[in-house]
């Protein structure tokens, strides 16, 4: 057998099970075992692996179909790679399939602000229109089933191309899938992520995580490229291919970057409420304004520091380096979307436009529940004082010998020092992130496996074949 065949040798099938294995765990230990905020934590890490690695794999359709269209040959050397990550997207789709029975059995476990009938208001019940059950399971499920027959017929009209008939065929149904991918990935995002805080929107957001899931998606193909090369495949795969993949992950990561600035820049300059309340209560929880500035460090100033020289772009070891960094890095990023809903703390889940006003107003509150519950006259004069003396609130609260309503003011204001959010990078959350890697690195050289990877017949074979720069 020559190295231009790759066979799924069982080391490397052994890591793959094992990171498999691992991820399964994960699954079992945080739904059977750690039951915080009911099983939040599996559904929000299940949603956010799903849809993370179903955008790196719809990275490898938008890659060959982008080129297809476009008259690309340069790839063609290696398009089986591309065409093999799309895998994922099968299985991308039965999860899904698990989500959404999830949302019409638990409505509270992932989209309780609109899926729970009890907690839809004022604003969330004026999008109904776009944001019911009915819609997300007819959207989601139809758009990830798009993306999976696309990736089904990947391998069937674009690896064998030995006509230009062939090829015009190709070329119209990647003009079929850049279509329906140009809606489908802006929509996908507002249901499956932007959904789950139905009281904010940003115009940028569909961009936004386009941006990022198709750097990890290049990042990821760069991976397995120089890892088969390492290996003694695809001995017609040389440096400027190489290279060029290096410029694109490189130019997404600078469009990513551009969007993140964007998006916070004009959240923050029009300081609108109901737009700043997304960044605003990230800021409150520690792990999340960690994210915030180490997703910009990983996913923008590694890259550009990295790979701004031709040189670096040339080197293996700095270009598997770079994309390791930037797979975990933009998922870092969707953890930062995805996790703080789901895993908010309850006694901290007021409507967003009311939040502060409650809290500023809070004396008010105290007054009216003392009234109403006609509690003794020393309670009275105690809020009485509370209220005429508003700056030294605190220190009444905790000062005073305690009344049974005062002990209970004190309680409140030691649970607003304590983080709004269950949510937390912890072991869980990398087995899950390591059981979704080995399941698409399972599919992904499965799907190569007994074949020989480099393309042997295809009108822009040559061009491949010779591609320098």
């Amino acid at each position: 057998m020559s190295n231009k065949t790759f066979t799924f040798g069982n080391n490397l099938k052994k890591w793959a099970y094992a990171l498999t294995a691992v991820g399964v765990v994960g699954m079992i230990l945080s739904f059977f075992f750690d039951k915080t905020a009911h099983h939040n934590r599996f559904w929000a890490n299940l949603l956010l692996n799903t849809y993370y690695f179903a955008g790196i794999a719809v990275t490898g359709v938008f890659f060959i179909t982008a080129h297809q269209l476009g008259y690309g040959g340069w790839h063609t050397v290696f398009k089986k790679i591309p065409i093999a990550m799309s895998r994922f997207l099968f299985v991308a789709f039965i999860l899904f399939v698990v989500i959404v029975a999830g949302m019409w059995i638990a409505p509270s476990s992932l989209y309780s602000h609109w899926a729970d009938p009890h907690h839809v208001d004022s604003i969330v019940s004026g999008k109904s229109p776009f944001l019911t059950r009915f819609w997300y399971t007819v959207g989601v499920l139809g758009f990830f089933g798009l993306w999976a027959l696309f990736a089904y017929l990947l391998p069937k009209n674009f690896v064998s191309i030995k006509n230009w008939k062939e090829y015009s065929k190709a070329k119209k149904l990647s003009a079929a899938f850049l279509l329906i991918f140009g809606v489908s990935s802006s929509i996908l995002s507002w249901w499956v992520i932007m959904s789950l805080d139905p009281h904010w929107y940003s115009t940028l957001f569909g961009w936004y995580n386009l941006a990022s899931y198709i750097c990890a998606g290049l990042a990821m193909m760069i991976l397995i490229i120089i890892g088969l090369k390492q290996a003694g495949y695809m001995p017609k795969v040389h440096i400027d291919h190489i290279h060029d993949l290096g410029k694109l992950m490189f130019g997404f990561s600078i469009f990513w970057t551009y969007l993140w600035f964007s998006q916070f820049m004009l959240i923050w300059y029009a300081n609108v409420p109901e737009a700043t309340v997304w960044f605003n209560k990230r800021f409150d929880v520690g792990l999340f304004k960690f994210l915030f500035y180490a997703t910009l460090v990983i996913n923008f100033l590694l890259p550009l520091l990295a790979l701004m020289s031709r040189d670096a772009k040339r080197k293996m070891l700095t270009m598997a380096f770079v994309s390791v960094m930037v797979i975990f890095g933009h998922y870092l990023d969707f953890f930062y979307m995805v996790m703080y809903e789901p895993m908010a703390k309850v006694e901290h889940a007021e409507a967003h436009g009311e939040e502060h006003a409650l809290l500023n107003a809070e004396t008010v509150l105290y007054a009216q529940n003392t009234a109403t519950e006609t509690v003794e006259q020393n309670v009275v004069e105690t809020h009485a004082v509370v209220a005429n003396e508003e700056n030294t609130v605190h220190a009444d609260a905790h000062g005073a010998e305690a009344n049974q309503t005062t002990v209970e003011h004190g309680e409140v204001h030691g649970h607003e020092k304590e983080s709004k959010s269950y949510a937390r990078l912890g072991l869980i959350e990398l087995m899950f992130f390591a059981g979704f890697l080995g399941i698409f690195l399972l599919l992904t050289f499965t799907g190569l496996d007994g074949q020989e990877l480099e393309i042997e017949e295809d009108p822009f074979l040559k061009e491949s074949l010779n591609h320098h720069i």
